[in-house]
């Protein structure tokens, strides 16, 4: 943590709307980025690069800015992203494949996830970055007969 700021990636339950309009069980992947700080970290661009099983490496920054509800947080603020939603919007192999053959397609893969950002303190001229966090996550059947999706995260 550099700067008061500190990301966390954890498990969410919640649910998955399928073919068919049918919802299932889904864990997502919740990214969040906390100012533990007393000063408001102004002027933020967070990145993002995630990986499928140590492939090639794609930039999310793009897709993670585009999904960030402002550019400020304020102490003991937060700010969150949905991994899932973010990787179909920066990785086009992964969204193309659930395009394809739907949630299935997203399942068993190791993808190694990194975050960081760039913000000021409310006031300075100069700006900070985080440290890079690291995760490796896989969504995976919890099993039959029951369609529900489980999540791993391993801090790296």
């Amino acid at each position: 943590m550099y700067g008061n700021l500190d990301f966390t990636l954890r498990a969410f339950p919640s649910t998955l709307r399928i073919t068919g309009g049918r919802e299932i069980p889904f864990a997502r992947a919740i990214l969040s980025l906390h100012n533990a700080g007393s000063v408001t970290a102004a002027g933020l661009v967070p990145h993002a690069t995630l990986s499928e099983e140590r492939g090639l490496v794609h930039d999310a920054t793009e897709a993670l800015k585009r999904a960030t509800p402002a550019d400020s947080i304020p102490p003991g603020g937060e700010l969150t992203w949905d991994v899932y939603d973010l990787i179909l919007a920066a990785h086009p192999g992964v969204a193309s494949k659930v395009h394809l053959w739907g949630y299935k397609a997203a399942l068993n893969w190791w993808i190694d996830f990194s975050a960081w950002a760039e913000f000021r303190e409310e006031g300075a001229a100069s700006s900070l970055l985080t440290g890079v966090s690291r995760w490796k996550l896989r969504w995976s059947p919890a099993g039959p007969p029951v369609e529900t999706i489980d999540l791993s995260i391993e801090a790296l």
